[in-house]
């Protein structure tokens, strides 16, 4: 009897356990949209007095000493980048896949900023994997922060999520974006930045005295050249990341990429109809449609950011976007974005599954 009895609890385990694994394996998280309304600053007729943090010497040493520099001391000291592509603001993005890897914003032969998550590089004054509380500790971090071109000043006021997670320091003539891992309470990717291009970027609230300055929308084809070159960023950090907290780097797949990419584009044409109540095609359906098999799948979407580098770091502090973007399971990705609308899809194959790639 004993025997029998143990026959059966084995069998209702593993029907709990199939039943479990059936219904975890599709995730699917809300898009996360970026909390700055970008291209909408305000205006102010005058301006309080507030306090100039602006006077900090510029760092000594490290790869931000780059950032004003002519894009020839680049190529000089680190050779040909990998590859080159535009941005949404009319900068080019050199990607440097090397030790260390980077990203440079170049415009008119200058580079305008700097990007890196690689422990390897250069980034002093602060080192990638940095504790926050040491930050905090040593750096004087404020709320509102000034930023003056010529007879302008525009205020970028950081909320208390910016200042967990994307902390703004002032030096002369540069500023320095901390991208902070709020989990793990660490710096993960820092990103140094010329004044103009930050005011262009816009990433955090912003009011301005003066005149505003904007970099010129792109047109269609510009566009769709930007929004590929993203695809192959958010692929690569994600990548970064994962690496980074020990997990294994993903396969980019191409199904998978036009599966997303159709995603993002359908996100965008429902934002503009009048058919807002029909709901999209969900993951699990479209993964079948376009006859994907595998043992797990997840979906990340966003929107509204202005780069790779912010809507990547923008999934890394969203827990429930976290578990899927770091997901050690996954063994392959891929990304489409279409008008600020991103989609990353994620499976965990077998070697039976079989992906065209």
């Amino acid at each position: 009897m004993w025997r029998a009895g143990w026959k059966i609890l084995l069998m209702l385990v593993v029907v709990m356990g199939v039943f479990y694994f059936m219904n975890d394996r599709v995730s699917v998280n809300e898009p996360l949209e970026s909390p700055v309304q970008h291209g909408s600053p305000v205006a102010v007729p005058e301006k309080g007095e507030t306090m100039d943090v602006q006077g900090r010497p510029r760092p000594e040493e490290g790869i931000s000493l780059y950032v004003g520099q002519k894009a020839e001391k680049l190529i000089n000291d680190f050779g040909e980048p990998s590859r080159v592509e535009p941005s949404s603001f009319q900068y080019e993005w050199w990607i440097y896949k090397g030790e260390p890897s980077f990203m440079a914003g170049v415009l008119k032969d200058k580079v305008i900023q700097l990007y890196t998550a690689d422990i390897s590089a250069d980034t002093a004054p602060f080192t990638i994997g940095q504790d926050v509380q040491e930050i905090h500790r040593f750096t004087p971090i404020e709320s509102e922060i000034d930023v003056h071109i010529k007879d302008n000043t525009y205020t970028f006021s950081l909320n208390s999520e910016d200042i967990k997670n994307r902390i703004l320091i002032p030096y002369q003539d540069l500023y320095v974006q901390l991208y902070i891992d709020q989990v793990d309470e660490q710096l993960e990717g820092i990103r140094f930045i010329s004044p103009s291009t930050l005011v262009k970027h816009q990433p955090y609230d912003m009011t301005y005295l003066g005149e505003m300055i904007e970099a010129p929308k792109p047109s269609s084809t510009v566009q769709t050249e930007v929004d590929s070159a993203m695809e192959r960023q958010i692929v690569e950090l994600t990548n970064q990341l994962r690496d980074e907290h020990g997990v294994r780097t993903l396969i980019e797949d191409s199904k998978l990429a036009t599966l997303s990419w159709e995603h993002s584009q359908e996100m965008t044409f429902q934002k503009y109809s009048s058919r807002e109540d029909e709901p999209t095609e969900n993951f699990a359906e479209r993964l079948k449609a376009a006859e994907v098999l595998s043992v797990k799948s997840g979906e990340n979407t966003a929107l509204n950011y202005i780069d790779a580098i912010e809507t990547v770091h923008g999934w890394l502090n969203s827990p429930k976007h976290r578990d899927i973007l770091l997901n050690p399971v996954f063994t392959h990705t891929g990304v489409g974005v279409y008008n600020k609308y991103y989609t990353q899809s994620f499976i965990a194959q077998t070697k039976r599954d079989g992906l065209d790639n």
